[in-house]
């Protein structure tokens, strides 16, 4: 609550005093220190080199936007920043172009999974281990317990 009132506070003296670049990179610097939480097991130096290479694959795309490894790669990439809303979005992409992208599926799985494990990604990791990735269904026996009935339905063991 403090922060938004500050925020709003030097907005609108900013504002008065034509100041706005200074808020700007206040705020940015604010957003830059926030983000070394999401993955807190990254040196910054690899968090620098994470999104260069989220750069050079936003430039990629930007060419070839019916490429499903490109939306998987950056998706890993955020997914290693630790934004997994992007990771996710991203892995959605590849899955759209590629419904057999085992690996796309089982990050996905993951990257649902660190909010919480619930349908969506245990859906994801048991169609990942349909798809070919043994681990997969390691992590499904053990943390989705309580939707096996409902997925296994769908998906039946192809073991």
């Amino acid at each position: 609550m403090k922060f938004y009132f500050l925020s709003f506070l030097l907005i609108l003296i900013g504002d008065l005093f034509g100041q706005k670049s200074i808020i700007d990179s206040a705020i940015d610097s604010a957003h830059v220190k926030i983000e070394k939480y999401f993955n807190t097991g990254i040196s910054d130096s690899l968090r620098s080199h994470y999104k260069a290479q989220i750069i050079h694959m936003n430039k990629y795309i930007a060419k070839d936007s019916l490429n499903p490894k490109a939306f998987l790669q950056r998706g890993i990439y955020y997914g290693q920043l630790g934004f997994q809303v992007e990771a996710i979005s991203d892995y959605d992409q590849s899955i759209a172009l590629d419904s057999s992208g085992s690996v796309a599926y089982f990050n996905r799985g993951l990257a649902k999974a660190r909010f919480r494990y619930s349908y969506d990604a245990c859906y994801d990791l048991k169609k990942a281990h349909s798809l070919g990735i043994d681990a997969a269904e390691n992590i499904y026996k053990s943390c989705c317990s309580l939707y096996h009935s409902q997925i296994d339905k769908i998906l039946p063991c192809q073991k």
